[in-house]
């Protein structure tokens, strides 16, 4: 067996045979290292003297400006997450004098660092060491006497496996590759893979009108930034004083405004409504009016409805006369928002009659900036499609029916579409919501049950829609929460409205780091 006084000479005999470094080689074979002088990277100063506290340590001279430190730190921060309950503490020390605390504390939070890390300015510390290059590391034990010194890898590890077994360290000392402390170069950008998050939520109101309870919302941004909601409500579904609602969020600011009754017709009220901004920064609103003769009972009236506008050309302010929607259909319900095609069209999903004589999910395109629109062929069985554009110029349809949403397809600009097929996701015949980011990510928000409308739940995708991400809950609570809509506004928030239990609309903001990035390192 190997005696500490045979390593620390072994140790002596390594470093004078692979450094020229013979007064510091000979301070390192003394024995212990001895205290270390710091600096925080808040510049305090202080001493490090407490080896007996630990097994072992570790000791990695580091720099933020070195490309091998960038390369080997996620290895050093894994290795040190993996010893640190087993008494072994990886330390960092930065002996470049330019590299501010403000500059190592960026790079050690946006690299994930979970260890200490200290500044050697005087580079007092790394001539204790006789440290060279960066990234260099150095395993002591519980006296603070090295017992190996050497590059990022797996000889380095097995000296910390060793150190933490208590066991003697046959030392093969390994050449550490890196940028020499005393050349560390130019301070870089570093990129932040973290980010911030951002969440909030409220509802958009606590009592509207006369009505008792509310129900799908839909949501816009007008041309000067405001944001619009609008949905019906009344003394129940399909009642004779059933009105649509709209609320106001300005630019800028955090509440709602009162809502307002924008229409109400005791003898042919709305229902299902949807709110956009579409061609030429016109604002539509879009209806199905409820023709069915009355008295009806509650929640019927649905498959004789009338679609119905009106747009608005100063940001919601004040509106045109209602008319019958231009196209030769006239049976139909909208439920989610239109999209713009890559060649200009606009696209709206409904639920009506299709050229091919069915009833229920379909699409109408305009080409002229929405003038006269064009009835597609239509899937039965099916209905509240919900659409993007993929990269290639295909589009991608969503499905409202149970126990799973469906999908299909359309090669043709909408106006043909793939029989629908069972996705994975998902659904008890309730509304869902999907929106293509700025970045091409998907947005789905649907109740991920298949015969209960809680949980809501919003799941991204990052390859159009192939694979979901673990769907993340924004209601658990027993519900219902349901027929939520979805949009990206200029900012790049996403913002989702969703029938809260029938009494209120609730508004949820975010940016894709919520859904994105998990627990911060801590």
């Amino acid at each position: 067996m190997t005696t500490k006084s045979q390593l620390r000479s072994l140790v002596f005999i390594t470093l004078m045979l692979t450094l020229p470094f013979g007064p510091i080689a000979s301070e390192i074979n003394d024995g212990p290292i001895g205290p270390l002088p710091l600096e925080t990277l808040d510049g305090d100063q202080m001493t490090m003297d407490n080896f007996p506290d630990k097994k072992g340590w570790v000791f990695v001279f580091l720099s933020a400006r070195c490309p091998e430190t960038e390369k080997h730190i996620r290895a050093l921060e894994e290795l040190h997450e993996r010893y640190r309950f087993r008494q072994i503490l990886m330390v960092g020390i930065c002996s470049n004098p330019e590299e501010s605390g403000e500059e190592l504390r960026t790079f050690c939070q946006r690299r994930g660092v979970r260890f200490p890390v200290y500044r050697d300015p005087d580079g007092k510390v790394a001539g204790k060491f006789a440290a060279t290059v960066t990234p260099e590391a150095f395993v002591l034990d519980s006296e603070g006497e090295i017992l190996f010194r050497g590059g990022p890898g797996e000889p380095l590890e097995d000296a910390v496996a060793l150190a933490q077994k208590g066991r003697e360290i046959e030392i093969t000392k390994t050449e550490a590759v890196g940028t020499p402390i005393d050349q560390p170069g130019a301070k870089r950008e570093i990129d932040d893979p973290y980010g911030t998050i951002h969440f909030s939520s409220e509802l958009i109101f606590g009592k509207a009108g006369d009505a008792a309870a509310h129900h799908c919302s839909t949501l816009t941004e007008a041309p000067n930034g405001d944001l619009l909601c609008l949905w019906y409500g009344g003394s129940y579904e399909s009642a004779d004083d059933q009105s649509l609602f709209l609320s106001r969020r300005k630019k800028g600011e955090r509440t709602w405004s009162e809502p307002e009754t924008l229409i109400r017709n005791s003898l042919r009220p709305p229902g299902n409504a949807l709110i956009f901004t579409g061609p030429q920064d016109r604002i539509w609103v879009l209806w199905g009016r409820m023709d069915a003769v009355r008295p009806i009972r509650r929640g019927s009236g649905w498959t004789e409805c009338t679609l119905m506008y009106r747009t608005s050309g100063d940001n919601g302010m004040t509106w045109s006369e209602d008319a019958p929607f231009p196209w030769e259909e006239r049976r139909a319900l909208p439920r989610n928002l239109p999209i713009q095609l890559k060649g200009g069209d606009f696209l709206l999903p409904l639920t009506g009659k299709g050229t091919n004589g069915k009833y229920g999910a379909m699409a109408a395109i305009t080409s002229d900036g929405g003038e006269s629109w064009k009835p597609s062929m239509a899937h039965s069985g099916v209905s509240q499609p919900t659409i993007i554009q993929r990269e290639d110029g295909s589009l991608l349809s969503y499905l409202r029916t149970e126990p799973r949403i469906k999908m299909s397809e359309s090669q043709d600009g909408g106006f043909t579409w793939s029989e629908p097929a069972p996705t994975d996701l998902n659904c008890p015949g309730a509304g869902i919501t999907m929106t293509q980011l700025d970045n091409g990510n998907l947005v789905l928000v649907f109740n991920d049950s298949e015969d209960e409308r809680t949980p809501l739940s919003i799941a991204l995708s990052r390859d159009e829609g192939k694979t979901w991400q673990t769907p993340l809950h924004l209601e658990s609570n027993p519900g219902p929460y349901s027929y939520p809509c979805v949009m990206q506004s200029s900012d790049g928030l996403i913002h989702i409205t969703y029938t809260f239990r029938r009494y209120s609309i609730k508004h949820v903001e975010m940016n894709e780091n919520w859904l994105t990035k998990g627990e911060r390192p801590n």
